[in-house]
């Protein structure tokens, strides 16, 4: 009798500690989840924006960039597809890799269009960019769901950061594709997007509040660096000019996307 009273509170422990273990181990895989979500809908929107500039200058740097992208894409999306989050059903996962062939098909269609043709077939770029779209919403959804219904808590600051990510992403695949080509309507995949000059001022408020988040904590000088580097391009999406230098443009929106990234990543391991 008194073995088994002993025995009782060393067996209540091990419950109580393999509950934790199983909450974490959730939590992990929650957070993975949605980080390969929030990846995968990103590069996306980069591939988009080095084939605009591949298909106007033949650039073998941009055309390798589309197809490391690309890469990560895939990778992100298999993650996703074996995650132990469980917070998708098949279907949404079968969906989910059913607009991402079909992406894929019109990127690979676009780019070999360039490389053997010398041009591409604007009818087909329309395609890509509009598929490009939907397939970042079919993404922002599951991962809507995906943060909802999981049990991992996402800090403010973390989901403020990610918004900006993709806005810009998007922003940069939709500039490059007006400083790249002079059909600029059939590139940009605008059907249902608001207008890039409102796009701009909706990131202009993400960035402003990313920078409240941070208050005086060890982001703070990140986040500054962000506004600052945002604020020299910002007129340039918001009045489009074609006379603004497209590479610099694309540099520094690509910095900014680097360091909310490595933002996150920070916000993630505090």
């Amino acid at each position: 009798m008194n073995n088994s009273r002993l025995r009782l509170p060393s067996v209540l422990a091990a419950l109580v500690l393999l509950l934790v273990s199983s909450f974490s181990v959730r939590a992990d895989a929650g957070a993975a989840f949605l980080r390969d979500l929030h990846e995968f809908r990103v590069n996306n929107f980069m591939a988009l924006s080095n084939y605009y500039r591949y298909s106007a200058t033949n650039d073998a740097a941009a055309e390798a960039a589309i197809k490391e992208l690309m890469g990560e894409a895939t990778r992100n999306l298999q993650a996703v597809s074996e995650s132990g989050a469980n917070v998708l059903t098949a279907d949404q996962v079968a969906s989910l890799r059913s607009e991402f062939g079909t992406f894929s098909e019109l990127m690979a269609q676009n780019v070999s269009d360039v490389t053997e043709i010398g041009y591409p077939d604007l009818r087909l770029v329309g395609e890509m960019a509009n598929q490009a779209v939907t397939l970042s919403n079919v993404a922002q959804e599951l991962y809507a769901q995906a943060r909802d219904s999981s049990q991992t808590p996402v800090k403010p600051e973390v989901e403020t950061a990610r918004s900006a990510s993709v806005l810009m992403a998007q922003m940069l695949s939709r500039y490059a594709a007006r400083s790249y080509s002079p059909v600029t309507q059939t590139f940009q995949g605008a059907s249902g997007l608001a207008p890039l000059d409102e796009q701009a001022r909706e990131l202009d408020k993400l960035i402003g509040e990313f920078v409240t988040s941070t208050g005086q904590g060890n982001l703070r000088g990140t986040a500054v660096e962000i506004k600052t580097k945002w604020g020299f391009i910002r007129d340039s999406y918001i009045n489009y000019n074609k006379q603004n230098v497209v590479f610099v443009i694309e540099r520094y929106s690509r910095s900014i996307l680097e360091e909310l990234n490595a933002a996150v990543s920070s916000l993630q391991n505090a």
